[in-house]
């Protein structure tokens, strides 16, 4: 039956299930539009997809029911220009909750594109916060929010000695809810940081002006020795909230306040868990951190406040299979459909549960140690247990030639495959990895995101194998180490996959080479970009771990960026 001849209401229910990618293009259609509501663009998020770029917002679907939208999500979008959106963002009369971060968007811009009634808001922080204390930008940033009242905040912060710099700034407007700060500072060499640069740490205590605060610290590399405490964080006063700090590097360090020890399970050899009523501030900040606090006075810990919780970290950490003693374990009592599995070999015949998150690694979390088991996996075929996979993880795992032919085959699911290879001096198996890998790929009907951690990354047949995958979105190819022949790459077979990867909206290389090798690698991929109009696609090539990537925690399951 043509969609036409169907009644409105009944068109209007089809389209409530589609995207915003297919209700754009659905709108573009002209017979169809009699089939919208406004109620169906209320929330517009075209963040991560092929539609993130400021042409979006010059559609007709955006200019028609611009007044409808409350919810409006812009996060990542590269060519987001200020100057333009300040003209589209004043027809969303009704907007509610917007999210600029990860943008050339930035606090300081704030009361430009600040609408009537927004109460949630999402974006970086000054470009220079502590520059901006006494100007008057940073009154004028504050006004607003003393005018608007938000009840949701989050800033983004890409300097790690600015960290507390959002609770400084917050400490003059009124009670937020919920207060979410994100530091991404996570490569700056802070040995070479003189210490006349350093900010100077608060005076005083910081007042308790959330409800709930929520700090998330990625991949924080302090090795300053005036480091060793969350700057901010050091700086509240501990009588005031119960708070769960969680640091994850090699080891999972967990501190809490009395009331949540009962969540938390010491069954892990490599797991620390320690009750304080105060946050210790003497041990050594590394990894990824994560820091929540609620304040006392405001909130009532009752058992239906610790069920949300436990819904809140029910992917932090994966539950752990010793499959060798045939022994489960979790760090807390939330419930979780995430599997991390050792000595994984036939793992989906014990199972009896169905895992949509699995990670296969060769290391223990029971003995605390790396099991190398040389002897290569398989998957059996027509196994119940993997058809609910939506993510995988490998790492280090030796693995057969049919490997990922009986995965793409089986998984039908599969969205998202994490593969991390140590060579370990057998460059043959971790050839045969790949070349299993690529000679497979073709069979996947649903893979959208893939990320490649190896030294010496074959990138010529790497990207071959990856142009037969025309669903890809999100491509981060991480090569730590180039110990074979620095020749120059063949960028044939990556143009030739931004050309036939429609969808895909971030293409992330972390490289072993010189500066000027990125450079050449980098020029004609962006200039591909630009010819084929890919507005949307952001690309980045640079050296190993020396960037930071807003889009790869689409790789993990976990805020901590929990592996194995």
């Amino acid at each position: 039956m043509n969609i036409l001849e169907l009644p409105v209401e009944i068109g209007i229910l089809i389209f409530s299930y589609l995207d915003t990618k297919s209700k754009i293009n659905a709108y573009s259609i002209f017979e169809l539009r009699e089939f919208y509501a406004p109620c169906l663009l209320r929330k517009l998020d075209i963040s991560r997809s092929s539609v993130a770029s400021m042409k979006t917002l010059t559609l007709d679907i955006f200019q028609d029911f611009a007044a409808n939208i409350q919810e409006l999500n812009l996060s990542g979008i590269a060519d987001l220009a200020f100057d333009q959106l300040v003209n589209h963002i004043q027809r969303c009369t009704n907007l509610k909750t917007l999210d600029v971060t990860f943008t050339s968007i930035y606090l300081s811009d704030l009361a430009d594109i600040c609408t009537e009634n927004l109460k949630n808001i999402s974006i970086n922080f000054f470009k220079w916060p502590r520059k901006n204390k006494c100007d008057d930008v940073w009154k004028k940033s504050l006004d607003v929010f003393k005018r608007q009242q938000f009840e949701y905040v989050h800033f983004v912060v890409f300097e790690f000695f600015d960290s507390d710099s959002p609770l400084v700034f917050m400490k003059d407007v009124p009670r937020t809810k919920y207060l979410k700060i994100t530091v991404a500072d996570n490569y700056r060499d802070l040995w070479e940081i003189d210490e006349e640069d350093i900010p100077s740490d608060v005076e005083g205590p910081i007042d308790i002006i959330f409800t709930k605060l929520f700090y998330i610290f990625r991949d924080c590399r302090v090795t300053h020795k005036s480091s060793r405490s969350l700057r901010g964080v050091s700086n509240l006063d501990f009588k005031q909230i119960e708070y769960i700090f969680i640091m994850y590097l090699e080891k999972i360090y967990i501190y809490v306040s009395p009331v949540f020890s009962r969540i938390f399970a010491l069954n892990c050899t490599d797991l620390q868990i320690e009750i304080c009523t105060f946050l210790p501030l003497d041990f050594l900040l590394d990894g990824n951190i994560i820091f929540k606090a609620w304040n006392k006075a405001i909130t009532d810990f009752n058992d239906v406040f610790f069920e949300s919780l436990l819904k809140e970290l029910a992917d932090y950490f994966p539950t752990y299979m010793c499959m060798h003693k045939r022994l489960e374990m979790k760090v807390t009592e939330a419930p979780s459909n995430w599997y991390c599995i050792d000595s994984c070999e036939g793992f989906e015949r014990v199972l009896d549960n169905l895992p949509e998150k699995v990670t296969l690694t060769d290391f223990c979390r029971r003995e605390g140690t790396v099991l190398r088991c040389n002897r290569p996996i398989t998957l059996v075929s027509e196994s119940k247990t993997l058809k609910n996979i939506t993510y995988l993880r490998l790492s280090n795992i030796c693995l057969k030639e049919d490997f990922f032919a009986t995965l793409f085959v089986q998984c039908k699911n599969l969205c998202t495959l994490d593969v991390y290879i140590e060579k370990r001096g057998r460059l043959g198996t971790y050839r045969g990895s790949s070349l299993s890998l690529s000679n497979s790929i073709y069979l996947t009907k649903s893979l959208k995101n893939i990320k490649l951690t190896s030294e010496d990354i074959e990138y010529e047949m790497i990207f071959a194998s990856l142009c037969q995958c025309p669903t890809l979105e999100n491509i981060h190819i991480c090569e730590y180490e180039r110990t074979l022949a620095d020749n120059e790459i063949d960028v044939q077979n990556i143009l030739l996959l931004i050309e036939k990867c429609n969808d895909l909206y971030s293409l992330f290389i972390e490289a072993d080479m010189s500066p000027e090798s990125l450079t050449v690698l980098m020029a004609p991929l962006r200039a591909a970009a630009q010819n084929l109009q890919r507005d949307h696609l952001c690309i980045e090539v640079c050296d190993c771990y020396g960037g930071w990537n807003p889009f790869a925690d689409v790789f993990n399951p976990s805020p901590l960026h929990i592996l194995d």
